[in-house]
């Protein structure tokens, strides 16, 4: 695995799953770790972020808010070192159809050694959104320590 210099959490439209990827991983991650940014594949227009992001953020401890539009991806924002972490495989798909590459391009769920896709709670209850919430957090922690090690392993060779 290469060292990165940013991360982008890559979801749909950017106004659910990578605000809250990007609020998560800036909160529990180091100062010394990749700069992180949030974008979406589809993004028309700029729109407001899911009502549901900021309510989720607070009810779990996050006292940080997400951006407040969203934000398109554009072949700007990736550099030569940059993680782009999806969070399903048919972002992944589209992602590598859109920018012509494979190379440092996983679902999150890929990267953490998880079988399944983060899906989008859109619509659904309100305890559906919190599982959700749980779940992108223990993917994000687990993306941060891997991450981490690496750089440890790296400096400490």
């Amino acid at each position: 695995m290469k060292r990165y210099d940013q991360i982008i959490f890559l979801s749909t439209t950017n106004t659910l799953l990578g605000p809250i990827a990007e609020v998560i991983y800036r909160k529990n991650s180091s100062d010394w770790m990749p700069k992180v940014i949030s974008r979406g594949l589809v993004v028309l227009f700029e729109e407001p972020i899911h009502p549901k992001c900021n309510q989720l953020l607070t009810q779990n401890g996050f006292p940080m808010t997400a951006h407040g539009q969203s934000k398109q991806l554009v072949q700007e924002d990736i550099g030569e070192n940059s993680l782009v972490i999806t969070m399903t495989f048919s972002e992944k798909v589209k992602f590598t159809e859109d920018f012509n590459t494979l190379e440092n391009v996983y679902t999150l769920g890929e990267f953490v050694g998880v079988d399944t896709d983060i899906i989008d709670p859109s619509g659904a209850e309100d305890d559906k959104y919190q599982e959700c919430f749980e779940e992108l957090a223990l993917r994000i922690n687990k993306l941060i320590h891997k991450i981490e090690k690496l750089y440890w392993d790296e400096e400490n060779s």
